[in-house]
């Protein structure tokens, strides 16, 4: 049996969105005033321009070249946003590539009752067992309390940025070695 495409945990805040809950801010705004008719998306180009930050764009698109990854956004920004207009805004951000290959299960169901975001992967992952350990968490140390009780068994998975950085060569790095220990055959 093959094993599945790799399943990348992926935050937006921290990670690939530096100043975060500023921009966070305005993505929910706009994605309001579009769903009600005031504006289209073409109306916010400069928006969606500047979105994610490039560096931490260029690193993760090499993580995906590389491992041809599966996504699952952990975002909160799901929160105000449906599927379609995740899409949207991840394609007209430079993101096409993570909207192409997001899981079919895209998002974390914060209706578990799991508060702590490593509780809500799990629980996802509990559901989800066609991933077996084949996945990696990357998120931000913005989650502070979250990240110093994060369990042990899951940090062998999982890769922090600095908030204000986002992803780096460093991390991208860090993510790179997970997936080669998790799928072996892929080491070059």
């Amino acid at each position: 049996m093959k094993s599945p495409a790799p399943l990348l945990f992926l935050e937006l805040e921290g990670v690939l969105v530096l100043g975060g809950s500023t921009k966070k801010a305005l993505v929910a705004e706009t994605v309001s005033a579009i769903a009600r008719g005031d504006s289209r998306w073409g109306d916010h180009h400069d928006l969606w321009q500047r979105l994610f930050a490039p560096e931490p764009v260029r690193q993760l698109k090499s993580l995906h070249d590389q491992f041809q990854t599966l996504y699952c956004l952990t975002t909160d920004w799901a929160g105000f946003m449906d599927k379609a207009t995740m899409l949207n805004a991840l394609r007209l951000s430079g993101l096409g590539f993570v909207a192409s290959n997001l899981h079919a299960r895209w998002e974390l169901d914060r209706g578990l009752g799991a508060v702590r975001r490593s509780d809500q992967i799990e629980a996802w992952l509990r559901h989800h067992s066609d991933q077996h350990d084949q996945w990696v968490v990357l998120d931000s140390e913005v989650r502070g309390p979250d990240v110093l009780l994060w369990p042990e068994h899951m940090a062998a998975h999982t890769v922090f940025c600095c908030s204000d950085v986002g992803l780096t060569g460093f991390e991208a790095g860090a993510v790179r070695e997970r997936f080669l220990q998790l799928q072996p055959s892929q080491k070059k």
